[in-house]
């Protein structure tokens, strides 16, 4: 027996190696490493600062791991496969490139969009094909044995554009300031995310959502090794990102990979249909009476396919197969199948802004009468309703145009989805951001727009200031919001902080800024922001909120 006794230091040099803090076990690692099934992942450490308390905080960045192999080849279009182990470690110290994207024309509109949305304050993001890798955010101290709780992004961009390489997504300042893990990943969009293409069975044409599908289970394998805890991960995007948040909690993946989740702004608008967009695109390449068309349409190079879709503004909306995607959800939640996860909701003020912008609404001489005509096409009786509610608010025809588009496409779709959920028994709680700082304000008169809360999230306005400096309030509001989302990753029956709905008669709408409370959360009634939402009752019934 005297052997055991003189191993058992070795045993304990040994549990402390395997449980220290990534990169850490070994001195001659200048850089923090971990093992996968896949190979050795080596990352970088980085020291973040805080605006707001002036510490400093050092996160494990580990850029670029592929979790499918590229989809490329006879890949395009199909759904994601598993990635080719590596033998030689992987450098993962840089973000992989953007899917290919898509920014609708005409060309003033492409540019004011990329502009806004394709990574402010930084350079535009490089574009392949091979493009399904991940990041990981964590903090140095995460381990195996101290594993911390996880959030998982998914970006928006309308199902058309996006990338998780974007400054405001770097998940560093908030995995070291939050002691979370924050994973971001890359999906496909557009015609290479979702083709509508019959070539594939049922619940195989909506491509990008099955990329997020596969990423997810890419967690549960393997971010313990990076010190996040599988049973503690919780979903959240933004736009189209919070429409795959709802997919991902309508169809749920078995056994669940997600334990609460969190929509920020969700809303993704895609006339038309992927099938009708792609025999366009067949015909257009002469691919229509090959004998696969498919493959003939594999053989054009991606950015020939780019610039057709783009400059002709076709769609590709997600096939509605109820696998990955159901257009309402409403029969989900009332069966039971909608994911019994707590979560929260919110929009921003002023949504619509940026998209009026984007439409010349801020320049345009129409009168109220036609921009209203233009919004609501075909329904003469809601025209005239709207018309005569807003007019007294609104004379200025932007204003008027950004309020409509803020009520209809975000404010009203999440009061519906949220107090629906609320009234069959789901635990869901509601903010409503309502913050303006002038280094965020991309554009004039933008007000509380689409996307501007994701830097006080993410704590990465810093980032992107070429439009001014960040205020004390920004920084303070900026470090209440990372705590509440990173709160309810950690312990989400506790909530965001505010009351759920339903739970009480009094005020239970959270609002994040504003002149009432600049650096925090006031409670606020539904009401004062659903007011108009009647008139949008039928119009939401029938987009299945």
């Amino acid at each position: 027996m005297q052997y055991i006794f003189h191993l058992l230091p070795v045993a304990a040099f040994l549990a402390r190696v395997a449980c220290a803090p990534l990169g850490q076990a070994a001195t001659a690692l200048a850089n923090p490493t971990v093992t996968i099934a896949s190979g050795i992942v080596i990352g970088t450490a980085r020291v973040v600062a805080s605006g707001a308390s002036q510490s400093t905080a050092t996160v494990h960045n580990y850029l670029g791991i592929p979790f499918a192999a590229p989809p490329t080849g006879t890949g395009r279009f199909a759904p994601p496969a598993t990635p080719t182990a590596w033998s030689l470690p992987l450098e993962a110290t840089t973000f992989s490139p953007a899917c290919i994207q898509q920014f609708i024309y005409p060309e003033a509109t492409s540019d004011f969009l990329e502009e806004i949305f394709n990574n402010p304050g930084g350079p535009p993001p490089p574009e392949s094909e091979d493009c399904l890798y991940l990041n990981v955010f964590a903090p140095a101290d995460a381990s195996s044995c101290n594993q911390k709780a996880v959030l998982f992004w998914i970006y928006g961009g309308n199902l058309q554009f996006g990338a998780s390489s974007l400054l405001y997504y770097d998940g560093s300042s908030f995995a070291g300031f939050q002691d979370i893990v924050v994973v971001t990943i890359n999906y496909r969009t557009n015609l290479f995310g979702f083709s509508g293409a019959p070539d594939f069975p049922v619940g195989e044409q909506n491509s990008g959502f099955l990329d997020q599908r596969l990423a997810l289970q890419w967690v549960q394998d393997n971010i313990a090794e990076f010190g996040g805890d599988p049973t503690q991960v919780t979903i959240f995007g933004e736009s189209a990102g919070g429409v795959s948040v709802k997919q991902l909690m309508a169809q749920p993946p078995s056994p669940l990979p997600f334990r609460a989740a969190i929509m920020e702004s969700e809303q993704a608008v895609l006339p038309g249909t992927a099938l009708a967009s792609y025999k366009e695109t067949l015909a257009e390449f002469g691919c229509t009476d090959a004998p696969s068309p498919i493959e003939c349409l594999r053989g054009i190079s991606a950015t020939d396919l780019k610039t057709y879709v783009s400059q002709n503004d076709l769609f590709f909306e997600p096939v509605n197969d109820h696998v990955t995607f159901t257009t309402d959800v409403r029969p989900n939640i009332l069966s039971g199948q909608f994911a019994n996860v707590p979560f929260f909701m919110g929009t921003n003020a002023d949504e619509g802004r940026v998209f009026a912008a984007a439409a010349g609404f801020d320049n345009s001489t129409a009168t109220i009468e036609e921009v209203v005509a233009l919004l609501i096409p075909n329904n003469e009786a809601v025209q005239q309703a709207l018309t005569a509610f807003y007019t007294p608010f609104f004379t200025n025809v932007f204003l008027f145009a950004s309020a409509v588009l803020t009520d209809l496409g975000f404010t009203c779709t999440t009061s519906s989805l949220s107090t629906f959920a609320a009234a069959n028994g789901y635990e869901v709680w509601r903010y409503y951001y309502d913050a303006v700082f002038p280094d965020l304000s991309a554009f004039p008169n933008a007000g509380a727009f689409h996307t501007s809360e994701i830097p006080q999230v993410f704590g990465t306005y810093p980032l992107s200031n070429q439009f001014g400096n960040a205020t004390p309030q920004q920084e303070a509001l900026s470090q209440y919001m990372q705590t509440t989302w990173a709160n309810f990753a950690k312990n989400p029956s506790a909530g965001p902080g505010w009351p759920r709905l339903g739970s009480t008669f009094g005020d239970s709408l959270a609002k994040l800024g504003g002149s009432e409370n600049p650096s925090g959360m006031t409670l606020i009634s539904l009401s004062s922001v659903d007011y108009v939402c009647f008139l949008y009752d039928p119009i939401i019934a029938l987009l299945g909120y």
